[in-house]
């Protein structure tokens, strides 16, 4: 059962993102694996993801973006003379139903899998895509293993940009922009892969650039969390530190940084992009002097960003109810786009075609997400590239864009993390 936050956290979302579109759509002619689209069947995309409990919050919204974007793209003729289809099974945060959902999905002639926006919660479904040569795309998925095709599969990847560069792109700019803070006790959720390499990349790069450490700590994000413990920990050390990283994810996040403000510890506080967006103060309360980050700055709680997130967000809430909660939804519009211009390339709805085009041809793509430059999957990477973010500031509950940071590398940690620069 979900803790009373995270309860709470969960029905915020829905309550801003009504209109959730049924669990089946119609899935008539989407056909199995060789057929062509210039016939005009539909193609279908099957979604294996949560509409309900903890992972809600992160799959909900980017389900539903990317079930507007390829509604768009239908409005405007489809592509290869086919139009969209969408059958969304609610996987209720629950692992071993993302696999079930997705070889449900696969047996009625999905052409695409869309997981979760975890790798943990997402594998089992791109397992099943991966062994039945079928595109697995996680929604959002940014620990560099979903990511790995070696991992993942050789058709499987994610529309997340990775948690390894939300790492280092913190270290990065807090280092340009904020030279007086030296030294950072870092906070690692231990619960997920994500979190973990949030905050092991962020303690890499922080190091190389020359950057201190004056503790650390960890715990594992769950309903029955309590942070007494980490928070009397973090006090008998924090007069020595500069700044407090807090590598985890949505309720959970949110919680450590209510408790150290709670604590009377007005320490500045950096995190990571699944730390962020309305729950924060939801949760955190009128929260100052915390540093998060975003895949765009979304005008629903945050200042400043770009005309065509604004679009995107005016859209989404005219169609859904309620406005864009978090830019880790954003993806899945993202998501959308990319799968309907590997079609393109591909000049076919065959799966491994659509996977070759996608992973393999070098093709780019504008999103909403990333920066201004058109993004790219590699053969060794399969996730968008290159990364940039939006840097936000809280100040007493309100959010605001005071920079960017692009990514070109990241440090070699020994994980075997295909994705270390640029394509």
């Amino acid at each position: 059962m979900l803790s009373r936050v995270a309860v709470a956290v969960a029905a915020l979302l829905a309550a801003a993102a009504v209109g959730c579109g049924s669990d089946e759509s119609s899935d008539e002619g989407g056909g199995g694996g060789g057929a062509s689209a210039q016939g005009g069947e539909p193609i279908l995309i099957g979604i294996a993801a949560a509409k309900t409990g903890i992972y809600e919050p992160y799959d909900l919204q980017a389900g539903q973006l990317l079930e507007m974007r390829l509604n768009e793209i239908n409005d405007e003729g489809g592509v290869l003379g086919s139009k969209f289809e969408v059958e969304w099974i609610d996987t209720k945060s629950d692992k071993p139903r993302a696999g079930t959902a997705a070889r449900e999905l696969i047996s009625n002639g999905a052409k695409v899998i869309v997981g979760t926006c975890d790798f943990d919660y997402s594998f089992p479904a791109m397992q099943a895509a991966s062994s039945a040569g079928v595109v697995g795309m996680a929604l959002c998925a940014s620990s560099p293993k979903a990511a790995t095709p070696a991992i993942v599969g050789q058709t499987a990847g994610t529309m997340g940009l990775g948690s390894d560069t939300e790492g280092v792109a913190m270290a990065n700019w807090l280092n340009e922009n904020k030279p007086e803070m030296k030294r950072a006790y870092i906070f690692t959720d231990t619960s997920i892969q994500y979190s973990k390499a949030t905050a092991d990349y962020f303690k890499a790069q922080w190091q190389e650039l020359g950057g201190e450490l004056c503790g650390e700590d960890q715990f594992v994000g769950s309903p029955t969390l309590n942070l007494s413990s980490q928070i009397t920990r973090l006090s008998g050390k924090v007069d020595d530190c500069d700044v407090i990283y807090d590598g985890s994810t949505i309720p959970f996040g949110a919680q450590l940084i209510r408790s150290i403000r709670d604590a009377g510890i007005d320490t500045p506080i950096a995190t990571n992009a699944a730390v962020n967006g309305t729950a924060v103060t939801e949760i955190g309360g009128r929260v100052s002097d915390v540093y998060s980050m975003g895949f765009a700055c979304v005008p629903t709680y945050c200042e400043g960003g770009t005309d065509e997130v604004k679009q995107v967000n005016d859209a989404f809430a005219a169609e859904y109810g309620g406005p864009i909660a978090s830019s880790y939804a954003l993806p899945g519009y993202d998501l959308g786009l990319a799968i309907a211009e590997a079609i393109k390339k591909a000049d076919s709805t065959e799966t491994p075609a659509i996977a070759e085009a996608l992973f393999n041809s070098g093709m780019t793509f504008d999103g909403v997400i990333g920066g201004e430059q058109p993004l790219q999957f590699t053969e060794a990477c399969h996730r968008p590239q290159p990364a940039s973010y939006s840097i936000e500031q809280f100040t007493k509950g309100k959010s605001e864009q005071v920079g960017d940071a692009a990514v070109d590398s990241v440090p070699d940690i020994g994980d075997d993390n295909p994705c270390t620069a640029a394509p």
